[in-house]
């Protein structure tokens, strides 16, 4: 089977293929020649073949060539970021896995392309504000954030590529997690957030989902897209108020159901606290309903407790869960770090390896897993949605069209100088 097999209809010709990775900015006409060099004469009239070739060599991901074997090398390079395989979609974006010409380095690059922000300024403000906010903080279990810009239309947040799944994932497919990996396990969001906290940032949208568990099984706080810092103004149909709630509702704290910009790290800490029940026993705190529903019950009604869905979680850590979803914010914990100090003492017997790194065997195999998947047709090019946005076109000569411009203007001038002398002799004659 190819490399490529999912591109194998309305093959472009050698020609038409060659050109495309060409004009994509990924290979230049040296890069591409030395790389299919050694191609086996009975294969060179073969796109198919000639991208297979290129992907065994390693010069294209297999999303790169599935795409230029459609023809399509738009957004395959944003600036210095190739484009090398996506990794997932959120509500907001999509996300990457991309490679930094500058250095070579792997990052996540987190996409928001035009035809998502010119039909929704409230997505594009959002998304502008987790560009600001990323760069504020910096944490060993937050994603680190290198960059964020704006190229060929499309805003993108450059952060560190992390493998693993997230917590929801991971309950999922293993079941609840025992106290001891648990308490571990939030202790480093705690500890994220404590980071965070003292930037003035509030993530508001803490949860499952945006907590990935690495291979090394650390803990790493994602998406800021929701985040406030305190004391912030805006609109509030971006950063919320009164009438806008912004956050998910199964995690939510009830004084943020009532004003998202009006709350502090306590509400990250309710998040926390029914994030840890989940991971606990494998269901939110208020499972089923309508937001609504949701909402007024975390305002009003205790959840299930704790010890009747897991059994084996001590008493003293189900009141620890209990205090962190307190309704009101004065009876949790007061700070993150206090959670910190509390989760840390239930992981006594936990042993814990190293920080990830990009050396390690996971890393490297996770990075070929993607780069080595099978394309899917679900995940456009970044910039492919944008085609009123103007590329810049390669060996045009305008040169031409300069000449033809100088004439054209000398043409002008001599029609004007003959006219304007032609009135000064009748001015002359006429005395």
């Amino acid at each position: 089977m190819s490399e490529t097999s999912s591109a194998t209809t309305n093959l472009p010709t050698v020609e038409g293929f060659l050109q495309t990775v060409l004009t994509s900015g990924l290979l230049d006409r040296g890069q591409l020649q030395a790389a299919l060099r050694d191609v086996p004469k009975e294969q060179r009239d073969d796109p198919q073949a000639l991208a297979d070739h290129l992907v065994r060599k390693g010069k294209l991901s297999r999303f790169q060539a599935s795409k230029l074997l459609r023809g399509n090398g738009k957004g395959l390079l944003l600036g210095h970021y190739q484009v090398l395989a996506p990794i997932g979609r959120g509500g907001m974006s999509t996300v990457y896995l991309a490679r930094d010409e500058r250095n070579g380095d792997l990052t996540a690059l987190k996409l928001l392309t035009p035809r998502r922000w010119r039909n929704q300024e409230r997505l594009l403000a959002r998304f502008q504000r987790e560009m600001e906010l990323s760069r504020r903080v910096a944490h060993p279990h937050l994603a680190w954030t290198y960059e964020s810009g704006f190229c060929l239309g499309v805003y993108y947040i450059a952060m560190e590529y992390i493998p693993g799944k997230n917590l929801s994932k991971t309950v999922a497919e293993n079941g609840p997690l025992k106290v001891p990996r648990a308490a571990r396990l939030m202790a480093e969001v705690a500890s994220a957030l404590e980071h965070a906290h003292k930037q003035g940032l509030i993530h508001r949208d803490l949860k499952p989902s945006n907590i990935l568990i690495t291979p090394h099984d650390h803990a790493k706080v994602l998406d800021l897209g929701l985040a406030l810092m305190q004391g912030e103004e805006a609109e509030q149909d971006v950063i919320g108020g009164q009438g806008y709630i912004v956050g998910t509702m199964d995690y939510i704290a009830p004084e943020q159901t009532r004003n998202s910009a009006r709350v502090d790290g306590r509400a990250d800490i309710y998040s926390l606290g029914c994030t840890l029940y989940f991971a606990l026993c494998g269901q939110p705190p208020f499972p089923g309903g309508s937001s609504r529903d949701k909402m007024r019950r975390h305002r009003e009604e205790q959840p299930q407790p704790l010890r009747e869905l897991a059994p084996d979680v001590p008493v003293g850590f189900a009141h620890l869960v209990e205090r962190m979803m307190a309704k009101e914010p004065a009876h949790r914990p007061p700070s993150a770090a206090a959670v910190e100090a509390e989760l840390r003492a239930w992981a006594v017997s936990e042993a814990v390896l190293p920080l990830d790194r990009h050396e390690d065997p996971w890393y490297v195999e996770a990075v070929s897993c993607l780069q080595n998947a099978e394309p899917s047709t679900e995940y456009s090019l970044p910039g492919a949605s944008a085609p009123e946005i103007d590329l810049p076109v390669k060996n045009v000569d305008d040169s031409r069209w300069s000449m033809q411009t100088k004439l054209l203007v000398l043409a002008i001038a001599m029609v004007v100088g003959g006219a304007c002398l032609l009135m000064a002799l009748m001015l002359l004659l006429a005395r």
